[in-house]
């Protein structure tokens, strides 16, 4: 199902001018400094959350014996500790997913780890199975999918889509940018695969240069 979570950061208008399109959609230039402060940060908070839960939890015992007023503040304190946990790791993870596509920024250790799994056989099967799924005439549309793909303009690429699968599968390294870019297409509900607002040549586009890339080996 298409990812419809976080917005995406607005981009001043100084990165506007230098921002390249890469696939549907444009990107901001993110500086690897400022990238490796956010997800610094992030991982900061993750971490106090994390630490907060468990004190929290270690508490929570003694505070049900001692008072149920007590318990209640260590129980909210413990939800809310775990809530913040999750969003920051669910964030960061989307980030690095987002940042995927930068070449330049895989230097970053997080995000050095991110590209390699997506360079790996079990990611590059599931692609491929996505792309093969979204090219099928036949297939039929899934219970709790809010975002059906477009079945004309699917039609019209359908040759594309299935050549992509085949090499997605049959290259043992591809350029990780190229991986990525192929995921956000088929999650992502803003999408050309899914929104009527994109233009048709908004996916070929994605597909060309998903394409061009796949056999490019990552620097480094």
């Amino acid at each position: 199902m298409p990812n419809i979570g976080e917005e995406p950061d607005v981009p001043t208008s100084s990165q506007n001018a230098r921002a390249p399109s890469v696939g549907f959609r444009r990107h901001a230039r993110v500086e690897p400094a400022a990238a490796e402060q956010r997800l610094a940060l992030l991982g900061n908070w993750r971490a106090g959350s994390i630490a907060t839960a468990v004190v929290s939890g270690g508490l929570l015992p003694l505070a049900v014996a001692w008072h149920r007023s007590y318990a209640i503040a260590v129980a909210a304190a413990l939800i809310g500790a775990v809530t913040l946990a999750l969003w920051c790791h669910l964030s960061r993870e989307h980030r690095l997913s987002r940042w995927a596509v930068f070449p330049e920024l895989d230097a970053l250790p997080d995000l050095a780890r991110k590209r390699k799994r997506l360079q790996s056989a079990r990611t590059r099967r599931a692609l491929a199975a996505g792309l093969r799924r979204t090219a099928d005439p036949e297939q039929v549309p899934r219970r709790f999918d809010c975002c059906p793909v477009l079945p004309d303009r699917v039609a019209a690429v359908r040759t594309e889509l299935l050549q992509l699968a085949t090499d997605l599968e049959q290259t043992q390294q591809p350029d990780p940018s190229s991986v990525a870019l192929i995921h956000e297409l088929l999650t992502d509900a803003t999408s050309p695969l899914y929104n009527p607002n994109r233009s048709a040549d908004d996916l070929r586009d994605t597909l060309a240069r998903a394409h061009a890339r796949i056999t490019t080996q990552p620097s480094g």
